[in-house]
């Protein structure tokens, strides 16, 4: 008996039973016979317990302990302590977790709410990321703004919006399109990194990068950015129109058109159109 027929008898029985609605029976055949991306796979008693009892929360609006996942699966949204996903897992909805761990190619077509969200693989939000932590590894796509404490990637990191931080260390390939706001920014680029603007405390840019990625990229990675302002800044292979700090260290391969500094060392091979240091900006 191949797998249709499987879900189909057993799915049958639970209806017979009166276990599931004629809705719901509905919604878990069209599981399997709308999404192309999903395997059938031999054992599928897993795949309808989890959808009975996603509907009952669905409906409850309740907080599940647990929800995992595994192989190619896909499920309506989540709201849940700790959420475990291993394989091609899709999210249509918000995913709401405590605690969340995926790996894998995971796609979250709504919003994501966490504590901590650990990812090594290939992870894409569609929506807005808030939460405590981010550990990333492996590639990541994120759509919308980042909200999030303290981030920490290795791979590719990618941002359609702003992200916002107290603390974040990225190594690798970086895309963020909108502004990069942190107290503690720390970037190790593998490749040509790109970021609108970044805003920040302590502010250090270095190029080589040590993550997965940096084997691919070269030894030597650079960071284009149209601004950058913070109290303390290190930079290497920084290219950017702007450079606003209290002190301000630009370093081997930079590309700075102006430079406002209290404190300003420029290391031999970089170039600075204009510089205003502490003398300058007393006399103005």
């Amino acid at each position: 008996m191949n797998g249709k027929n499987q879900i189909l008898k057993k799915l049958d029985e639970r209806l017979a039973k009166g276990e599931i609605s004629e809705e719901l029976y509905k919604k878990i055949v069209s599981r399997y016979e709308d999404d192309e991306d999903l395997e059938i796979r031999e054992d599928i008693s897993e795949d309808v317990e989890e959808i009975v009892e996603e509907k009952k929360t669905e409906e409850k609006g309740e907080k599940t302990e647990r929800v995992s996942i595994s192989g190619a699966s896909k499920i309506e949204g989540c709201n849940c302590e700790m959420f475990r996903a291993a394989g091609a897992s899709k999210v249509n909805g918000d995913l709401r977790a405590d605690d969340a761990d995926v790996s894998g190619a995971t796609k979250i077509n709504g919003n994501a709410y966490f504590g901590k969200l650990d990812s090594s693989g290939a992870l894409k939000v569609r929506g807005k990321s808030e939460g405590k932590k981010l550990d990333l590894s492996g590639s990541s796509k994120f759509e919308d703004n980042v909200d999030v404490k303290s981030i920490d990637s290795s791979g590719s990191f990618s941002v359609e919006g702003d992200v916002n931080c107290t603390s974040i260390d990225l190594s690798g390939l970086v895309k963020i399109q909108g502004i990069l706001k942190g107290e503690e920014i720390m970037l190790n680029n593998s490749g040509k990194s790109k970021i609108n603007k970044i805003e920040g405390g302590d502010i250090v840019v270095e190029s080589g990068g040590s993550g997965f990625f940096s084997f691919g990229f070269g030894k030597s990675g650079s960071l284009e950015v149209e601004s950058i302002s913070g109290d303390d800044i290190s930079l290497e292979n920084t290219k950017a129109k702007k450079v606003t700090g209290n002190k301000v260290i630009v370093g081997r391969g930079c590309k700075i058109k102006d430079v406002e500094a209290k404190e300003l060392k420029i290391h031999e091979s970089a170039k600075v159109e204009n510089k205003k240091t502490l003398n300058d900006l007393a006399e103005d």
